[in-house]
C-alpha cells in the first residue's frame, strides 16, 4: 500500500513540473512572435514630409496614431517596440496642438477604408488595441 502511494505522489509530482515547463516555453514563444500584415499599394497613400508637419492637401486624408506622449523618448521607445512587432513603418512628431509626442503609421491613408484595415490589424496586438484613426483636412 505505502508502495503505491509513494508511486502515485511521484507520478502526480512528475505530471505538474512537466506541464509547467511546458506552459513557460509556449509563452516564451508567444512572446518572440511578430504579426506581419500586407502591405498597402502605394497609390492609396500619402508620403509624409520629414519636417513633420501634416501635408497641405486639398482632400481629407486619414492617419492611423497609436500612441500619444509627454517626452519624445516614451514615444521613441514605443515606436521602436511597434517595429519589432510589426512590419509597419512609424513616424514620432511633436503635435504642437496637444503638446504631445505622436507616434503614427506611416505613410497616411488616401481613403479611410485603407486606415481602418491597418488600425484593425493592429488591434489584434494587446500593445495597440487604442490606435485610432485622425482625419486631417476635413
Amino acid at each position: 500500500m505505502k508502495y503505491y502511494l509513494i508511486h502515485s505522489l511521484l507520478l502526480i509530482s512528475a505530471y505538474f513540473f512537466i506541464s509547467g515547463c511546458s506552459t513557460s516555453q509556449k509563452s516564451a514563444e508567444e512572446e518572440k512572435q511578430i504579426y506581419i500584415f500586407d502591405e498597402v499599394p502605394e497609390e492609396k497613400t500619402i508620403e509624409v514630409p520629414t519636417t513633420g508637419e501634416y501635408p497641405s492637401l486639398k482632400e481629407a486624408y486619414y492617419v492611423v496614431q497609436i500612441g500619444a506622449f509627454t517626452t519624445e523618448d516614451k514615444a521613441q521607445a514605443f515606436a521602436e517596440l511597434s517595429r519589432s512587432k510589426t512590419n509597419y513603418k512609424y513616424s514620432v512628431i511633436y503635435g504642437e496642438s496637444t503638446k504631445l509626442y505622436l507616434v503614427q503609421v506611416i505613410p497616411f491613408f488616401k481613403s479611410r477604408t485603407e486606415a481602418e484595415e491597418v488600425r484593425n490589424n493592429l488591434w489584434k496586438l494587446t500593445e495597440f488595441v487604442d490606435a485610432w484613426i485622425v482625419t486631417v483636412n476635413k
